[in-house]
């Protein structure tokens, strides 16, 4: 109960400082917050993910990596190989927010804690890294998805019509694998982990066509493709009968720099 208190309370801090994090505001790692013999040295890794698979590192230069603990933020822009690193953080729980341009936005709940039987290195710390993947949002890294939507809209003809022109399209990163592009080790574990800009949208033409832009991974992402239920007059028998069409959602695994073509059924 304790920890779930923790973790509401950091979220609330992240949505009112995260958003003000800038490279003109970026503070020093903390030097004071120590706890005798169990303080940790935090490395957080982020990479690219749209042009490799996630065990191949593509460093992000200067992603603003943000951290809330104890009541305190610290802020660090990682380096050409693409690491940003907090010294002498105290056990516990922390949120951390990790920018970069171009991407996705990542936001991890991460367990500091030490046991008390860990190895501590010269400095009196015990280590502990977490390595985040990041998704493109556009250009190179992504992928295509296109097709076309059909429904049954007069069962006096066989086959089936182009849906009404106009219709939402969305796409989605699927939740369930998120925690697959994230590894941590050392001290702790990654408690919640969530990526914002996850979702695009456009709407069919003229000619029930799509087309969206997606991110996408070197190793494959799933992204799930959902269109907006609609109602019509469906013709049965000559007789214009209101009907209410939904689409079932499809999952697509798309690799950077794929045009994948998938069309879409309403029933």
């Amino acid at each position: 109960m304790k920890t779930n208190l923790k973790i509401i309370i950091l979220f609330s801090f992240l949505l009112a400082i995260f958003n003000s994090c800038t490279k003109e505001n970026i503070e020093e790692s903390p030097s004071e917050d120590w706890i005798d013999g169990r303080t940790v040295r935090y490395t957080v890794l982020v990479v690219s993910a749209g042009n490799t698979s996630f065990k191949s590192i593509m460093a992000a230069d200067s992603a603003i990596v943000s951290l809330i603990m104890n009541n305190r933020t610290y802020s660090s822009a990682t380096d050409t190989n693409g690491l940003a690193t907090f010294n002498n953080l105290a056990a516990g729980i922390a949120a951390v927010n990790i920018k970069y341009p171009n991407h996705t936005t990542a936001n991890l709940i991460v367990d500091l804690s030490v046991k008390t039987d860990s190895v501590i290195d010269s400095d009196n710390l015990r280590n502990s890294s977490t390595m985040v993947a990041m998704f493109p949002l556009n250009g190179q890294g992504t992928a295509n998805i296109k097709g076309k939507a059909f429904a049954e809209l007069n069962t006096d003809l066989l086959g089936l019509e182009n849906a009404p022109p106009d219709l939402k399209i969305s796409s989605i990163i699927e939740s369930s694998q998120l925690i697959d592009f994230v590894n941590h080790t050392g001290s702790g574990q990654i408690l919640e982990i969530s990526y914002e800009q996850t979702i695009n949208t456009t709407n069919l033409n003229a000619s029930s066509e799509y087309e969206i832009n997606v991110p996408a991974a070197g190793s494959g992402l799933k992204i799930v493709i959902k269109a907006d239920d609609f109602v019509y007059n469906q013709i049965n028998g000559g007789i214009p009968q209101r009907k209410i069409y939904n689409h079932n959602a499809d999952t697509i695994s798309v690799v950077s720099g794929i045009t994948y073509f998938n069309d879409i059924i309403f029933e």
